[in-house]
């Protein structure tokens, strides 16, 4: 898991927010300046790393494991158009 700046402890509480990040980026509700203003951006990838369909499908896995259904619908509508960009720091 790539950290920007992080105090906290938890690994299991560190991977959902790095998950909800994740989903905020790419469906754009933030951009990532204002994310990392707001709690340092906490992801479960490299910045660096380019976004495919294995990067949204374990976003997606993730939120079906907390039945949060209209997330994983929007994320898999993302996927299909093939809007996202090519890695998070350019979001």
């Amino acid at each position: 898991m790539k950290t920007m700046k992080n105090s906290r402890s938890n690994p299991d509480e560190e991977y959902h927010e790095s998950m909800i990040n994740s989903y905020i980026l790419l469906t754009e509700k933030l951009s990532w300046q204002e994310l990392f203003d707001h709690n340092q951006c906490l992801l479960p990838f490299s910045v660096e790393k380019n976004i495919d369909n294995d990067v949204i499908d374990e976003i997606i896995d993730y939120f079906c494991t907390l039945e949060e259904y209209e997330k994983c619908a929007e994320l898999k509508k993302l996927k299909e158009s093939k809007k996202y960009k090519k890695n998070f720091i350019n979001l």
